[in-house]
């Protein structure tokens, strides 16, 4: 398997037939039993974007003030990326591994790294039915909030961009804005999205325009989604708040200067970061496992300006 020496094509081929028979993982998960710790942990984000950078940053500080290193990959929102960044942590020898999971296609590898001594927070997102500790954010009431406050302002036909059914995450904030226009007596307008690129956006955005439907209120889901939105109703002319109520995702420094300020709703990432970090390191200091999981909710931000 490492080939460190010669083995014959034949039981090279029998070998080989049985990796795959027993879907059997080489190595890395042995090589992770820790003789010693390494002070170093691993991070894996699903892409490299600003909404991360408060995280990255906390961690950071987390992990300096307590004579850590970390590593850092992205996923590009790819499980076979994710399992690949798994494995070369643990041939690092790693302490411990932070993960925005892009799927639940890993949770068994992951629950095995967990028993082999590494453990894992996840942050951001959480795998249902994974023995690990999480910090998420409470998205189901941010976006429910959202939605019922243009509710009481009046607006009567508020569409929700957008949900991607392939994105891991999301489904908290769709059954969120559901639920409000559910219990206000409303019909709901869903953009679905296909990806992250401005043109996975756009396009169904503009598909949505064109069909004839008249909105007077958008929700985004997320800080890209919130930039094309505000291109394409600048682009056809569509006044903020005047035509449409706007709700921004992420509250970032631009936020203010928009034409009008936008209301937007904001994750406490720095937060979510610092408090995943020291998990993390409590869960690596302790000689003996922790039975249980933690789980942390945080709340999220909800700031009134003037676009809605």
């Amino acid at each position: 398997i490492n080939k460190s020496r010669y083995v014959s094509p034949e039981l090279s081929k029998r070998i080989q037939d049985a990796i795959n028979k027993l879907n059997y993982t080489p190595n890395e998960l042995a090589r992770s039993l820790k003789m010693q710790n390494t002070k170093t942990i691993g991070l894996i984000i699903p892409v490299l974007s600003h909404f991360f950078m408060p995280m990255l940053k906390s961690i950071n500080e987390v992990t300096q003030k307590n004579d850590y290193s970390f590593l850092l990959g992205s996923s590009e929102e790819d499980p076979g990326n994710e399992k690949k960044m798994l494995e070369v942590f643990l041939s690092k020898q790693i302490s411990g591994i932070l993960v925005v999971p892009t799927s639940d296609k890993n949770r068994v590898f992951m629950n095995k790294i967990i028993e082999s001594g590494v453990p894992i927070v996840q942050v951001n997102r959480r795998i249902i039915g994974m023995e690990a500790d999480f910090v998420v954010s409470k998205n189901f009431n941010a976006i429910y909030t959202a939605t019922e406050y243009l509710i009481k302002k009046g607006r009567k036909k508020i569409a929700f961009l957008g949900y991607d059914e392939n994105y891991f995450g999301e489904d908290e904030k769709k059954e969120g804005y559901e639920a409000a226009v559910n219990d206000y007596g409303l019909n709901g307008y869903i953009i679905n999205v296909t990806g992250h690129e401005p043109s996975d956006i756009f396009e169904p955005l503009n598909n949505f325009f064109m069909s004839g439907v008249k909105i007077d209120g958008i929700i985004c889901s997320s800080q890209m989604r919130t930039i094309i939105a505000l291109q394409y109703l600048k682009d056809k002319s569509i006044k903020i708040p005047q035509d449409i109520s706007f709700i921004g995702y992420d509250d970032t420094s631009l936020s203010i200067l928009y034409d009008p300020p936008l209301t937007v709703i904001s994750e406490n990432v720095s937060e979510m970061g610092q408090k995943a970090a020291a998990l993390l390191l409590n869960r690596i200091g302790k000689k003996k496992k922790i039975a249980g999981t933690k789980s942390i909710l945080l709340d999220v931000n909800f700031i009134i300006r003037e676009s809605c």
